[in-house]
């Protein structure tokens, strides 16, 4: 009898070591979230230019898409109740943003979800996350909530486009949407 609880406790153990080390390989570094959210380092923004010829015809550069980054956060079913899991990865988020190379940017927090539920609610739910990813790190992390703010896009913008239902389309973005001169 006492064998096999020791089994099972070294079996309970080994599978927490091996969830929680598959959870941490997930987790981005503050280095990446940096990375990906800079306008300097990453894609970053682009200057527009443009000009005027001498037909009238008028020729713009089009400017690249906002410095972004899609997290995993993981709340309680059907709620915005973020899950112990989920304050891992907000932990590094919020040290990345709080990073001097962030300091000052405008950063928006858009909730995305699945297709399971009709898009009214998904989208509301969507924004219910959002916001609490917001207020998490906002007061976690000393950040300037003006900063921060939130945006629920529901089910409109899918990572699985092929399959609007999969759990990948669950998701937080990170979008750097600071305006350069």
């Amino acid at each position: 009898m006492k064998t096999s609880r020791t089994l099972f406790g070294l079996s309970a153990a080994a599978w927490k070591a091996f969830a929680a080390g598959a959870h941490a390989q997930s987790i981005p570094t503050e280095k990446e979230i940096i990375r990906a959210l800079s306008p300097r380092a990453g894609g970053g923004f682009a200057k527009t230019r443009s000009f005027k010829g001498a037909r009238g015809v008028k020729v713009s550069g089009a400017a690249k898409a906002a410095p972004s980054i899609d997290l995993k956060v993981s709340f309680a079913f059907d709620s915005a109740k973020l899950d112990n899991e989920s304050l891992l990865t907000l932990d590094v988020l919020g040290r990345a943003l709080a990073s001097p190379v962030l300091k000052g940017q405008r950063i928006e927090i858009v909730g995305h979800t699945d297709a399971k539920g009709t898009a009214e609610y998904n989208e509301a739910l969507s924004q219910r996350r959002a916001a609490a990813v917001v207020s998490y790190i906002v007061q976690n992390f000393k950040l300037d909530d003006s900063l921060i703010s939130s945006k629920g896009m529901g089910e409109r913008e899918p990572l699985d486009k092929d399959n609007p239902e999969s759990a990948a389309n669950r998701r937080v973005e990170i979008r750097n949407i600071t305006q350069t001169p």
